[in-house]
């Protein structure tokens, strides 16, 4: 590892949101939806611009139908 990236993992989750609800063929309004977050705070994850909590990620992975792990994981 060359050097610290402390955004390193909201870039990855955020990349990983937006492939998973691709796939799914979703909007944010749709995870926003199954979550109970708003769009907006989901747009705000996805822009890299929120620090969320585990709690949180599992609340989103669950409506995306996969793991709180694999939206952490490199693809």
């Amino acid at each position: 590892m060359d050097t610290f990236d402390p955004l390193a993992l909201r870039k990855l989750l955020a990349r990983n949101m937006r492939i998973r609800r691709a796939e799914l063929a979703i909007s944010q309004e749709e995870v926003a939806l199954r979550t109970g977050l708003t769009q907006a705070y989901l747009s705000g994850i996805e822009r890299e611009k929120r620090n969320i909590s585990l709690d949180t990620i599992q609340k989103i992975a669950f409506a995306l139908e996969t793991t709180g792990s694999a939206l952490l994981n490199m693809r």
